[in-house]
């Protein structure tokens, strides 16, 4: 079940559009029989046959999300098809290009039945131009001097370069200095999803995001759970349906809210979203603040250290 699940999400990272593409590239090369297009003398002959090393045509190392990368065309045997693995040689797919989508090293080499070329390697890093980060108080907060917070930043954070927002930012900006990072502060959806007006969401959607994250969770009225997971999902195709984003959910940080956290990873795996799951971070009361607030609703927000370790499981994805 895992095996095919992964051949799945490599099967959609693998996908690959022409529309905007220089020259039309040729449609991938279905499996061929021995001798069923070559035309030589006798088997014989195809073990002393050299195939082509692939080659890649976008050479620079970075390139932003979504961008397609193509491999240069056989011209020693039509028959011979190109496939392409991003797992170290594990699993092999059928393709003549494929959409970037994460950072790491390529592979592809061109086959013909048993045989195969020398395999060709490259790596990319991935860069995002427009970020969406959908969120609450642990996003940020303004001043609330009668809960004993005097802060502008993510709740409980020290400073505002030690919540998870801005450690995200430095390292999404380290990628792309101009990359460009909006806030949506999505507490009215938390406690409102039942009746929650998703037409409000135009303006984010033609932002056209190429990476979203959903760090909400923890204001989510239980009330209504049973509706949450269709709210959820209408949320997030709202946000995506003007463009084809990566889209990472995060868990709740609070325990509490187990039953919004099975729901959100129930809907990571079934749209095949990225999950960054803080249910770790339950065990150690050091990853929240409450030592720290003589107010609990304050302290029991993330500490530096639970700042840092949201930022670390989000960032993973990057």
């Amino acid at each position: 079940m895992h095996r095919l699940l992964l051949f799945g999400i490599l099967l959609m990272f693998w996908r690959c559009a022409s529309t905007d593409q220089p020259q039309p590239a040729p449609e991938p090369v279905e499996p061929v029989k021995i001798d069923s297009c070559l035309n030589l003398p006798d088997n014989s002959a195809i073990k002393t046959f050299n195939l082509e090393t692939p080659v890649f045509t976008n050479l620079t190392d970075s390139l932003s999300y979504g961008t397609k990368v193509y491999l240069l065309p056989d011209t020693t045997l039509n028959a011979a098809i190109t496939e392409i693995s991003v797992d170290s040689g594990k699993i092999w797919v059928p393709a003549k290009c494929l959409t970037l989508t994460n950072s790491g090293e390529v592979w592809a080499r061109r086959r013909y039945d048993k045989l195969t070329s020398p395999v060709a390697k490259k790596s990319y890093v991935i860069y995002y131009k427009r970020v969406l980060i959908v969120g609450n108080s642990i996003t940020g907060h303004g001043p609330a001097p009668e809960l004993g917070w005097t802060g502008d930043w993510g709740m409980a954070a020290s400073s505002a370069e030690k919540d998870y927002v801005h450690i995200i930012s430095k390292k999404l900006r380290a990628l792309n200095p101009n990359v460009e990072i909006k806030i949506q502060y999505a507490v009215e959806f938390e406690r409102t999803y039942s009746g929650f007006d998703y037409k409000s969401l135009e303006s984010l959607a033609d932002y056209k995001p190429d990476l979203i994250i959903m760090r909400i969770a923890e204001n989510t009225d239980v009330d209504y759970i049973y509706d949450y997971e269709n709210r959820y999902t209408n949320y997030v195709a709202k946000l995506t349906s003007k463009t084809d984003a990566k889209v990472i959910c995060t868990t709740s940080f609070w325990k509490s809210k187990s039953g919004v956290t099975a729901v959100i990873k129930k809907v990571a795996s079934d749209k095949g979203y990225y999950l960054a799951d803080l249910t770790p971070l339950w065990s150690d009361n050091s990853y929240s603040a409450i030592d720290l607030f003589l107010n609990p609703d304050v302290g029991s927000h993330p500490s530096d250290k639970g700042m840092k370790a949201i930022a670390d499981l989000i960032s993973v994805y990057f």
